[in-house]
């Protein structure tokens, strides 16, 4: 389920090493491994097309307000990243920061 997270979390080591990164492509790295969270996590559970809107769902937030976190134009609270670990069971560190390697 992690794989593709560790291949972006690759990239985001390699770009945070060869330059300071922005906080906007610190959001659009996070939002990356969110979308690709959210994919793996529908393929895990027997839905491979899962929404936005089906995730919000099973989260418990509104479709709409999870939609901010995918798009990068809104950072979630600790209550949703709690809950998207709980649901997922993804290492928290590495859903924020890109360090799969240390889950």
């Amino acid at each position: 389920m992690l794989r593709a997270l560790i291949r972006v979390s690759r990239q985001d080591r390699e770009m945070s090493t060869s330059s300071k990164l922005s906080a906007s492509s610190v959001r659009s790295a996070f939002s990356a491994r969110l979308t690709m969270l959210r994919e793996a996590y529908g393929r895990s559970v027997g839905r491979p097309s899962m929404t936005r809107k089906e995730f919000a769902e099973i989260l418990g937030l509104e479709a709409e307000r999870y939609s901010t976190y995918e798009r990068g134009t809104r950072e979630p609270p600790l209550s949703v990243l709690v809950e998207i670990h709980t649901v997922t069971g993804v290492n928290l560190n590495g859903l924020i920061a890109g360090d799969i390697d240390k889950a």
